[in-house]
């Protein structure tokens, strides 16, 4: 059975700034895949300063990247690189490493995007919109801390946040969902 799995890399800009993404690399069952940035667009989430890496070939509606893998994954651990850039500052470079949490059963679709996980019982207790995101900058008020969800920030001398690890749930989608925010073309990985 192929595995179609649904990750949009996410990262919040500076207040003044921008970031952009250079390239995803993907850890499946210890088998290294990367995508570069040409792979990629970067849209802004409205009314957000958050920004997410849509897969270029996807429609405009779509988020994120749909990769497919010939059999399901026991272990995925993704390292999403931005370039950030600030007025007045080098560039630099902070990353995203998620290691995702995959559900039990073999499903067709999963998806790190909690707008279309199901209302299911075995389904995690995060509300709509949470999602793993990379903060380039420390936020000024304290997180909410999610049971079970692991951050570690290792920070520059100067306070930027360089590396964020992360766990993070994927979810079943229901067979047969259809929805605008999921990519319309696969990225094949053998």
């Amino acid at each position: 059975m192929i595995c179609a799995i649904h990750l949009t890399p996410r990262c919040r800009r500076p207040a003044r700034g921008q970031v952009s993404l250079t390239r995803l690399m993907i850890d499946a069952d210890g088998v290294e895949y990367a995508l570069p940035s040409r792979h990629f667009r970067t849209d802004n989430a409205p009314d957000s300063r958050a920004v997410y890496a849509t897969d270029r070939r996807a429609s405009t509606e779509a988020c994120g990247v749909l990769l497919s893998f010939e059999a399901p994954t026991r272990q995925l651990v993704t390292t999403a690189v931005w370039e950030v850039l600030e007025p007045g500052e080098p560039a630099r470079e902070s990353r995203h490493v998620v290691q995702w949490l995959l559900p039990g059963n073999t499903m067709p679709v999963i998806s790190d995007d909690t707008w279309l996980w199901p209302d299911r019982p075995d389904t995690p207790q995060l509300s709509p919109g949470d999602w793993p995101v990379l903060d380039v900058r420390p936020p000024a008020h304290a997180r909410v801390a999610r049971r079970g969800l692991t951050i570690i920030d290792t920070r520059s001398p100067e306070g930027l946040i360089r590396r964020r690890f992360q766990t993070f749930p994927l979810v079943a989608l229901e067979p047969g969902i259809s929805s605008p925010r999921l990519p319309d073309v696969l990225t094949r990985f053998n």
